[in-house]
């Protein structure tokens, strides 16, 4: 930028993003105290590095979130939910059945307007002390009244910074228009028409032979002079020819000097050799430990919040619980155990396949919807990747846990699985782990939710697919695949139903035996694939190719 290296990972750039990303469970005020917190670790941090005098004081973020609410008109909605706008209503309600029910005059609607979104957005980007501000498209999704607002907003923080702004914007309106002290006009293909002061420009195009009318907003005319008209070719070679003219006539004045040299942004900055001596290593690990910590507060934060989810989750695993149990009645009633042989290899197959897949799922929805503030965050370097993780890790796991846990107890009490419910839970709790890991890894290579489901969701499939258990038995003398076999290897999925498998048939004796240890009915004997005349739990394990299994050496691999 005219010679200058200004760097916005040390909050010498400030970007405003054409979309207004915020974590929907948090207040107007949460996300400017989390923000100024971080940005106020880093830059005492850097102040100790460079041997420089820190600029804030520990603390003192709360007042200036106070501060800067006031300034921005956002004290109104401080303390109210930020939303998602995409899932608010009108002024009224719906009941059902036509009828809907008015809301309450200065009732909350859950989320903050498009315009304070905007102002937010603002506020969190001025919070550390920019050289340049820059702006994508700030008047996006707003109505008139509202752009107006968040461009003046821009111009009066401009102004008491004493820092120059950068907005790109389409069509701005008159009162827009006069706000701007300057501005570069672009045609199609990146060629500039104009860069210079506001109110040269129409004497400008009035000498070029472009005279604005009277009563038109000029930048909707100058916008019009650099506008081709793709329907029809006629008027398209025209306006083609038109933006050529322009734009060689805006490179000659140029050369003249007619419209003189474009303001200078700021001062060439000279960078400093940071020495990171002992004290700084100290600083270092503290700062990484309070940002790890606020962004595990921040999460947590997130989770006690969502309670509607937690509740449906719970709900869910409930239903699923129960309806194993009415599906597979089998395990419950079948006394001497020798009926329900395939049923229970179902039941544990489909309960590790299903905790599995709603751990991955909601991790990756999760994941990829929180990305777009985060690598918002990331490019000023407010923390690093591990510390994200590491916390949301720490935050998500345990609830997930929980329900798993949750799941794993009702399974216990609704079929009378052989297993005891340590092993159960144990086995379950660390599947999901193992899932929501898996989810964490998926939902760091994709920029969105949709592409997150499009290589997850295959991904759990095949995994499903190498992880099940084949009733027909495993044929010992028939040679592997070595691709099947790497991804058995990789299948959380796999190692989990070996475990719960290994775990409910080890040992396990069938019906009632006479004196010689005989079963006394053959027909107690099941009689389904590689089930078939088995007289104990040892004898499937070994048909299922679990012969030498180890539930410890299983759990092993899937830790």
């Amino acid at each position: 930028m005219g010679g200058f290296r200004l760097s916005h990972q040390k909050g010498e750039i400030a970007m405003l993003h054409q979309h207004d990303n915020f974590f929907e469970g948090l207040t107007p005020r949460e996300s400017l105290n989390f923000a100024a917190y971080l940005e106020g670790e880093n830059r005492r941090l850097r102040s100790l590095e460079s041997e420089c005098k820190a600029t804030a004081t520990p603390r003192t973020y709360h007042a200036d979130t106070d501060r800067k609410l006031t300034t921005l008109g956002l004290q109104a909605c401080a303390d109210r939910k930020i939303g998602d706008r995409s899932k608010l209503g009108g002024p009224s309600t719906s009941l059902g059945w036509g009828i809907r029910r008015k809301r309450r005059r200065g009732a909350s609607r859950g989320g903050l307007s498009g315009g304070e979104r905007r102002r937010l957005s603002v506020a969190i980007e001025l919070l550390s002390e920019p050289r340049v501000f820059l702006a994508d498209e700030p008047s996006t999704g707003l109505d008139s009244a509202q752009a107006e607002k968040v461009v003046k907003l821009i111009k009066k923080l401009s102004i008491e910074r004493g820092i120059p702004s950068i907005c790109s914007l389409h069509q701005p309106k008159t009162a827009i228009w006069d706000t701007l002290d300057y501005f570069i006009l672009l045609a199609p293909g990146g060629k500039m028409c104009y860069a210079g002061k506001r109110d040269a420009a129409t004497s400008y195009f009035e000498d070029l032979g472009y005279k604005c009318p009277l009563q038109t907003n000029p930048a909707e005319y100058l916008i019009d002079l650099v506008t081709i008209d793709t329907d029809d070719s006629t008027q398209s070679a025209l306006d083609e020819a038109r933006i050529n003219s322009l734009h060689h006539s805006f490179v000659e004045s140029i050369k003249s000097g007619e419209l003189g040299k474009e303001p200078s942004l700021a001062e060439r900055n000279t960078e400093k050799q940071s020495y990171i001596g002992p004290l700084a290593q100290v600083r270092r690990m503290k700062t990484a430990f309070n940002r790890f910590s606020a962004l595990l507060g921040r999460s947590l934060k997130q989770n006690v919040r969502n309670t509607r989810l937690a509740v449906l989750r719970l709900g869910a695993v409930i239903i699923q619980a129960e309806m194993f149990s009415i599906i597979f009645a089998s395990v419950k009633d079948d006394n001497s155990r020798t009926k329900s042989i395939a049923d229970r290899v179902a039941l544990l197959t489909f309960g590790v396949v299903n905790m599995s897949i709603m751990s991955m799922m909601k991790t990756l929805d999760l994941f990829a919807k929180e990305r777009s503030v985060v690598m918002r965050e990331q490019m000023r370097r407010t923390y690093s990747p591990l510390e994200y993780v590491l916390a949301k890790v720490v935050a998500e796991i345990p609830l997930d846990s929980f329900f798993s846990l949750t799941f794993a107890a009702m399974l216990k009490y609704l079929t009378g699985l052989r297993s005891s419910l340590r092993t159960l839970a144990g086995t379950f709790c660390l599947m999901t782990v193992s899932s929501v890991s898996l989810g964490f890894a998926v939902g760091s290579i994709t920029s969105s939710v949709e592409s997150a489901m499009s290589l997850g969701v295959p991904l759990m499939v095949i995994f499903m697919i190498v992880g099940v258990i084949n009733p027909s038995g495993v044929d010992a003398s028939q040679q592997a695949n070595q691709l099947l076999t790497l991804l058995k290897a990789l299948s959380p999925i796999r190692w989990a139903i070996e475990a719960l498998v290994t775990a409910e048939f080890q040992g396990m004796e069938f019906g009632k035996r006479n004196r010689w240890g005989q079963l006394s009915e053959l027909k107690d004997l099941p009689a389904m694939g590689a089930l078939a005349v088995v007289k104990n739990g040892d004898e499937v394990l070994a048909n299922l190719g679990l012969k030498d299994a180890q539930y410890s050496n299983l759990i092993q691999n899937l830790v």
